[in-house]
């Protein structure tokens, strides 16, 4: 060995021992000792890493990957990231951009021709990786036709068909942000028909280029996953989540915090062997409406970060990056009852050294306002969003309910403010109690304060509750809704086998669930379909049939 690589390896011993310092005994020692609060015998866990200035600084696993036979989990251990594959996703696509296999500006039907026909507006795949598509979510159509999708034999054929049966879109595209993991599924698509590969051949190569050999999308649910964590949840004693769709790309992503945390690093320090700077650097940057390839994005008292939650079933996974302190931290979990996010913000605090919460949001009002009775905070409230949040009682207490969510109880702290039972620090003041502008705002330090005000049932006396009844059909779903009149305000709606309540809350305005619909009539003033919006979806049109 020559001098001048003895004094390269010297050099490089030398750099790697700086950076492992780059994170101190204190802070380590901290970290697992909070970690330790999730071990509890024979139970799944998690797997945690920090990656600073390029080198990996930090990395711990706790609990076990299979409870069947208390399999520990190490850095090779595989976890479904769910969404949090999407920058994956969005990379594929950039590098067949970069190679001028396709662009941006590109009006996704080029390449798919048979969707939406009747919309002039150009729709690109820029919309997709932003959400600005305005295409709806295949997740929300298939439960507003009344099905659980992961309890479904579905793949990435079934939400296409779903997809195509569309004829509208939740807005004009480009000009509005709204999460959709069809946008996704869409992109794999593209990157199928530019490449003449399946998406799942071509990402694998990918990955493989980056030296993650342990990564690859699930295509098929019954596939051998070595290493793969199964995940569970506790409701009185440890069950296994089954999941047995095959839908990939926006999700369904297997990884290993040995793969990801390699990934951390080619962001933070790409020397040229993995792709051109200007891609690494292009894939994290922002597009539109704080959202970019696959990412999300946030500043807190000048601190800028990046990061992007993965949920599904049990899994749950979290990546958070400050690029102005080359720092990352990744968490993934197959225990359902473990919130990475708040995980990955304790150990962010600690290696950012930083007192405060990095996302320096409000945890307590500045006003808490007198409560006498319990009854005048019950009712429907609902925020900018569209988001409609019930406050009911329940033998004595308030429960906070909404759809597809378990009812939550709230604990009183003081006066009108409330926190939730069961997540730390959320906490519900109420406040202009009494008056027509009556509202609750959330406060929780990791968020920011989320106001909802009260809608309330005005002016019904005169309203003909019956004019409801009736069958209501959407083609885009296949799905009828069969209305009745019950009593007060309260209506039955009955679809594909499953039945709710709704509740009218204005005139001609219905809350079911997450669901708003608005009652459409005629020039005779005749109901003649519904609007049905949530989330997720908007402008979906019920004709009375």
């Amino acid at each position: 060995m020559t001098i001048q690589r003895i004094f390269l390896v010297i050099l490089l011993i030398a750099t790697a021992k700086v950076h492992a310092q780059a994170i101190g005994a204190s802070e380590k020692e901290t970290i697992q000792n909070i970690l330790k609060e999730y071990k509890d015998g024979n139970a799944p866990g998690v797997a945690v890493g920090i990656v600073k200035n390029g080198a990996i600084v930090f990395e711990d696993f706790i609990g076990n990957a299979n409870l069947d036979n208390a399999t520990k989990i190490n850095r090779d251990t595989r976890f479904n990231i769910a969404s949090n594959a999407k920058q994956f996703t969005a990379f594929c696509i950039l590098k067949l951009s970069e190679e001028g296999s396709l662009s941006l500006k590109d009006d996704i039907r080029k390449y798919l021709p048979e969707l939406y026909k009747n919309i002039e507006d150009p729709i690109t795949v820029a919309d997709l990786l932003a959400h600005t598509s305005g295409i709806r979510d295949v997740y929300a159509l298939w439960s507003l036709k009344g099905l659980t999708w992961w309890q479904l034999f579905i793949g990435n054929n079934d939400a296409m068909d779903l997809i195509k049966s569309q004829n509208a879109l939740n807005f004009k595209p480009g000009t509005d942000y709204v999460y959709s993991n069809s946008n996704y599924i869409l992109l794999t698509e593209i990157i199928k028909k530019v490449t003449g590969e399946e998406f799942s051949d071509y990402a694998k190569s990918t990955f493989v280029n980056l030296g993650m050999p342990n990564t690859e999308f699930l295509t098929n649910y019954m596939a051998v996953i070595p290493n793969k964590a199964r995940p569970y949840g506790n409701w009185g004693s440890w069950i296994e989540y089954p999941m047995i769709t095959e839908i990939h790309g926006d999700g369904a992503l297997f990884t290993s915090l040995g793969d990801q945390l390699k990934w951390e690093q080619i962001l933070q320090h790409n020397d040229g062997q993995h792709n051109s700077e200007k891609l690494i650097n292009q894939s994290q940057a922002p597009l539109a409406f704080d959202y970019g390839y696959g990412l999300m994005f946030g500043n807190s008292e000048g601190l800028k970060y990046t990061y992007h939650d993965g949920n599904t079933g049990a899994y749950n996974a979290t990546f958070l990056r400050f690029p102005s302190e080359k720092t990352a931290v990744v968490v993934m979990s197959n225990n359902a009852n473990i919130s990475t996010n708040n995980l990955a913000w304790q150990m962010a605090q600690l290696v950012l050294n930083r007192k405060d919460n990095p996302t320096a949001y409000p945890g307590n009002p500045d006003k808490i306002e007198d409560l006498t009775s319990l009854q005048e905070v019950l009712g429907n409230y609902r925020n900018e969003q569209g988001t409609i949040i019930r406050i009911t009682e329940i033998d004595g207490s308030i429960y906070r309910e909404m759809y597809q969510r378990d009812p939550v109880k709230l604990i009183n702290e003081e006066g009108a403010l409330f926190e939730y039972e069961t997540i730390e620090g959320l906490k519900m003041n109420f406040t202009n109690i009494g008056t027509s502008d009556q509202r609750f705002t959330l406060y929780l330090s990791s968020q920011r304060p989320n106001t909802f005000y009260k809608i309330g049932n005005s002016n019904l006396g005169n309203y003909d509750k019956n004019a409801l009844n009736g069958s209501f059909y959407n083609n885009e779903t296949d799905t009828k809704f069969q209305i009745k009149y019950i009593d007060n305000a309260t209506y039955s709606i009955q679809a594909s086998g499953w039945e709710g309540k709704a509740e009218l809350i204005l005139k001609d305005y219905l809350r079911f669930d997450s669901y708003e619909i608005d009652v459409l009539r005629d020039q005779e003033n005749k109901v003649v379909g519904l609007r049905v919006h949530n989330n997720r979806l908007r402008n979906v049109i019920f004709n009375r049939s």
